[in-house]
């Protein structure tokens, strides 16, 4: 069997180098915190939060997801969220992966990708709102903290927590849904305490 080695000139084998390099920088875009990208969380339990703003005790509930987003339904939630009429509260969501051991506290990961996250809340029930208080680095919506205002004449209801991924969308922050991937979707209840 015969072998020829092929020899390129100069210009060919600088021009084959530099486009090898320009494919590995384009392959490796998707790491920048400011580029869409990224793998999806696995989130196992969410916890919220809420003190309220004038002192007290907080209020904590949290919900168990067994399979991270898989297809089983997230478990009841465990905590009560009992607000006072009138009353704010600020609050703070944390999200955990509890399938490995030690529990990973995901929450420094999202603040840590800010540019890549979102955090959505929807509340159902008359007189309840929700503001978020935090920002990414470019000064968009992130939603770990926020403040939750209580109304003179509220009703119960609750309050749907969704953790968007930007993967392949970029994060718009005047969007009011998730236009990414969902890491986790979860409701909590919330009563009206006399």
């Amino acid at each position: 069997m015969e072998c020829t080695l092929v020899l390129y000139p100069t210009t060919t084998r600088r021009a084959m180098a530099l486009s090898s390099l320009a494919l590995l920088g384009l392959a490796a875009c998707g790491d920048s915190s400011t580029a869409p990208g990224g793998e999806q969380e696995v989130i196992s339990r969410v916890t919220l939060t809420l003190t309220p703003a004038n002192g007290g005790t907080p209020l904590t509930a949290f919900i168990d997801d067994p399979d991270g987003n898989g297809p089983r339904a997230p478990s009841a939630q465990v905590g009560s969220l009992a607000l006072v009429r009138g009353a704010t509260y600020t609050g703070t969501v944390k999200f955990e992966n509890r399938l490995v051991n030690p529990p990973e506290d995901i929450t420094e990961e999202v603040e840590e990708e800010a540019n890549e996250h979102r955090v959505y809340y929807t509340v159902t029930g008359s007189g309840v709102t929700i503001t978020t208080t935090d920002r990414d680095p470019q000064g968009r919506p992130l939603g770990l903290a926020f403040t939750k205002a209580v109304g003179a004449t509220p009703a119960a209801g609750t309050t749907r927590v969704v953790l968007c991924h930007y993967d392949d969308a970029p994060k718009n922050a005047s969007s009011t849904s998730c236009q990414g991937e969902t890491d986790i979707d979860v409701t909590f209840n919330f009563t009206i305490a006399n």
